[in-house]
């Protein structure tokens, strides 16, 4: 009686498929890991961008809307950087 094997799924690709879709997530992780960084430090340092808005106070709709647009951009840099130097 013959023990099962574990990998019972048989890979349909071929090696030069195979070699071909690593380098092209090699490619792809090159390119895109600057950006989940800037993001990342972005969404570290936004917050301080928020202390002299809401200490001056937010009475004038341009203040309310720089504040507005920071947590905009806040969200985005969280969203973005939120992989960084994950391994």
């Amino acid at each position: 009686m013959s023990t099962p094997s574990i990998h019972t799924e048989k890979s349909t690709a071929s090696d030069g498929e195979q070699s071909g879709n690593r380098s092209d997530r090699l490619a792809v992780s090159t390119l895109t890991r600057p950006f989940e960084a800037a993001a990342f430090w972005s969404a570290v340092a936004l917050p301080f961008l928020y202390l002299p808005l809401l200490v001056a106070g937010l009475d004038s709709s341009a203040q309310l809307s720089a504040f507005l647009a920071l947590l905009a951009l806040h969200a985005v840099a969280i969203v973005g950087g939120h992989r960084h130097n994950r391994q």
